[in-house]
């Protein structure tokens, strides 16, 4: 049984959110527990739910032809993910698995549009948190690309010789 109180202290969802905001989102999540290596959603397929990862880690990759499947990032307890069907109804573009038994608050991506909907203010301040969560995950996809495509010794290629 996930305790929501003690919830709410290991956020990093939320953080900027009110005691009573969090509350609310909170309580309209349905607790559910998966084991390793399960599949929460898949690219390409339309989804309508959304996660917060109480307990456990939880992989993103997405398929590259040619190459299989490249891991992106991996997501661990108090983060929130599946966030796209909040914005739109456009198919998912990774594949979220778990790494090992997750622990999960489930919530209907419709439901939380609804409530932005009826509190503005609510809406606003929850909306927000999801613009940092692309933000900081558009970074992180950033900085993967550099790795991947900046020589290996980056100081003699940034360093003109000189004789």
């Amino acid at each position: 049984m996930i305790e929501r109180p003690s919830l709410m202290d290991q956020l990093s969802f939320g953080r900027n959110l009110s005691e009573k905001m969090l509350s609310k989102i909170i309580s309209m999540g349905e607790p559910k527990t998966v084991a390793g290596n399960y599949c929460l959603f898949r690219e390409g397929e339309y989804h309508n739910s959304v996660y917060l990862i109480v307990k456990g880690n939880v992989l993103l990759d997405t398929f590259v032809q040619g190459r299989k499947f490249i891991e992106l990032l991996t997501l661990s307890d108090g983060e929130f993910l599946g966030c796209s069907p909040i914005i739109s109804t456009r198919p998912m573009s990774l594949r979220a698995t778990t790494l090992t038994e997750t622990q999960l608050l489930v919530f209907q991506a419709d439901e939380l549009k609804d409530y932005c909907e009826i509190d503005h203010d609510f809406g606003y301040q929850f909306m927000k948190e999801i613009a940092c969560i692309f933000a900081r995950r558009l970074m992180a996809t950033r900085l993967q690309l550099l790795d991947l495509f900046l020589p290996p010794d980056i100081d003699s290629a940034v360093k003109p010789k000189v004789n």
